[in-house]
């Protein structure tokens, strides 16, 4: 055993005297490391978000629009597509056997002012049963309108979390009165912070009020929804019977396509696992690289301290070393020189998502509360890297080794 350190020390030893050409060989390893770390705490983070933003949307939830939820589509032809009418829903609550509830819902941008303070808002018109709808947020403050407001067209008004402290400087807002489109609203309710952002829109940005006052005093140019709820278990059954539902109260002939579109959460979430994919791929794909390319340069490194200490070897073969005890003098160098670029890489990567930690926390990224976006090094996957780097700095180094081994001792004391 005594022995085995004793070769192992020789190796380090021997890294001492040429630190400056071993760092700059196990580079690789450590920019390997730093970019699958980096890419998979990326990934996780957003993968952390995407779920919490996603539970606004709804595993329960269907929203029927002209336009479906993808990153890839004709824009102009649904853009041209007829608008989605309010008595469109009534056939989908006289004929579905799946929906359980539903609302119409009309979305609109508009300035909302108060006082001296101002902002752009997302405006909703639903319906009174929506507030039982709402996933991911709650009622927290206040209340939700009732059916006698609704059917009064009040100009009564639910506001997202971000409206306190946008608007009323972390006061309660209840009570207050905000224009919007220049029209007084009260506000008789706020919801619950996310801080998160939804493909759809950040609940933290938006005021919810009831669908007849949107109708009557806003504007007519909206974009109108309808959020169908039924059992998670029942979606894509209930998605195909709303969307023939649909194509009889638009009157489409079988020979036609709809002109419609029928959404759900698993839209956004089949795109992101592709995107999740391929960010993953890429980042693996550099690290490959860089593995590769910092293994064939331990190679070269451990060919050319094998010529420079070949004289060396013929001495210690000599004085009784064996071929084994030259094998491991050797692969411990090779192994050392691993171990140094995986843990530069380690640290470089705890120093750089500290650092990324503490700018992100510093931005406001509407509506998105900085501080909960998670940028955490992957323990295990980080350890299950580092593994690799210390094998491929044996493999790497076991032909020079194995080289260095079976010098002829005779050879190796005349060499110059």
């Amino acid at each position: 055993m005594n022995k085995l350190f004793k070769n192992i020390s020789i190796g380090f030893e021997s890294i001492k005297s040429n630190f400056t050409r071993v760092f700059l060989t196990s580079i690789g390893l450590t920019i390997g490391i730093f970019t699958v770390s980096i890419v998979t705490a990326a990934v996780s983070s957003i993968d952390k978000e995407f779920a919490k933003s996603i539970q606004s949307i709804g595993n329960d939830k269907i929203y029927v629009g002209r336009m479906p939820w993808s990153f890839e589509f004709d824009w102009w032809n649904y853009r041209n597509r007829p608008e989605i009418k309010e008595e469109q829903l009534e056939y989908i609550n006289q004929y579905s056997e799946f929906i359980t509830q539903s609302s119409m819902k009309q979305n609109y941008w508009t300035r909302a002012s108060y006082e001296n303070k101002a902002s752009w808002l997302q405006m909703n018109g639903v319906y009174p049963n929506y507030g039982e709808m709402l996933t991911g947020t709650k009622v927290v403050n206040g209340r939700f309108f009732s059916e006698n407001e609704w059917k009064l067209q009040r100009r009564v008004i639910i506001v997202g979390g971000s409206v306190r402290e946008g608007f009323f400087e972390g006061k309660s807002p209840l009570g207050k009165k905000i224009r919007l489109g220049g029209v007084s609203f009260e506000i008789i309710g706020e919801l619950e912070k996310t801080g998160s952002f939804t493909p759809t829109g950040s609940l933290d940005q938006v005021i919810i009020m009831p669908s007849t006052t949107f109708q009557r005093i806003l504007t007519r140019w909206t974009w109108n929804e309808f959020v169908l709820q039924t059992s998670p278990n029942n979606i894509n059954k209930a998605k195909e019977e709303v969307r023939l539902i649909m194509r009889v109260a638009r009157k489409l002939k079988p020979e036609q396509e709809d002109n419609f579109a029928v959404n759900s959460a698993d839209a956004f979430t089949k795109q992101f696992n592709q995107m999740k994919i391929a960010i993953a791929g890429m980042g693996l794909l550099v690290t490959g690289i860089s593995l590769i390319v910092s293994g064939i340069g331990i190679m070269n490194v451990m060919f050319v301290s094998v010529r420079e200490r070949t004289k060396e070897i013929g001495l210690r073969k000599a004085m009784g070393a064996t071929n084994t005890d030259i094998l491991i003098q050797f692969l411990s160098e090779a192994i050392a020189i691993a171990i140094i670029g995986g843990i530069a890489g380690i640290m470089l990567i705890r120093s750089t998502l500290y650092f990324l930690g503490t700018a992100i926390a510093s931005f406001d990224f509407g509506g998105i509360e900085a501080s909960s976006i998670d940028l955490q090094m992957d323990l295990l996957l980080t350890f299950y890297t580092f593994l690799v780097c210390v094998f491929l700095g044996l493999l790497a180094g076991f032909v020079p080794a194995r080289t260095a081994a079976n010098l002829n001792p005779i050879d190796a004391l005349r060499h110059e």
